[in-house]
């Protein structure tokens, strides 16, 4: 264009924030394969990351970050815990935690993306206060084998707990390097990965 000045932006500004990562204790370690799920605040606590499994040696050991505090703390819930895993995927709704690993597939099974329904796991939940409006779910991942397990870590009140579920139907398949993500506030909808044989979609 003959004639026109070229248009200029400024570029942006940006500050440096001081961060660092705290070397305690609670802290989890170097890792991988892990999960690092946003949880919303609670009346007693801030706004959390909380982070489950990886390999660091495969683990299922859960720590809590505060975000205000910059502090790790490492959560040890009452109930049986899910077994070890890692290459699992999250999505957070909330304040509660859903673990899952699905059982070895069939050969010639079908991986069609599978979609959960919060509905359908109310249901089947033995909890004596469910909140079913505020949880993440991680799904798959391996551990050496595929189990065919669900879990919710309550992270709802100070008396964190685990808690197992049993849900009906097919599920996914066992995969790990998925994603799964929550679809108007109901439905959990999970795609891809990896069954150790091949990429799913």
């Amino acid at each position: 264009m003959a004639g026109s000045k070229p248009w200029l932006y400024p570029a942006p500004t940006y500050r440096t924030l001081e961060s660092y990562w705290d070397t305690d204790d609670d802290a989890p370690g170097p890792r991988c394969g892990h999960t690092l799920t946003a949880i919303a605040p609670t009346k007693t606590h801030g706004p959390r990351l909380i982070l489950f499994g990886g390999l660091a040696g495969v683990t299922n050991s859960v720590h809590s970050y505060d975000v205000l505090t910059r502090k790790w703390t490492r959560l040890r819930p009452a109930g049986e815990p899910p077994s070890v895993r890692a290459a699992h995927a999250a999505a957070a709704v909330g304040t509660m935690v859903v673990f899952q690993n699905n059982e070895e597939r069939k050969e010639n099974e079908n991986f069609e993306p599978y979609v959960l329904q919060f509905l359908e796991m109310i249901k089947k939940m033995d909890l004596n206060k469910p909140h079913w409006l505020s949880c993440a779910k991680l799904s798959g991942g391996p551990a050496g084998h595929s189990t065919d397990d669900l879990y919710v870590l309550d992270l709802t009140n100070d008396k964190y707990k685990w808690h197992r579920v049993v849900v009906q139907g097919q599920g996914p398949g066992p995969r790990y390097g998925h994603v799964i993500d929550l679809v108007a506030q109901r439905y959990l909808v999970t795609v891809s990965g990896n069954d150790g044989r091949a990429f799913l979609f």
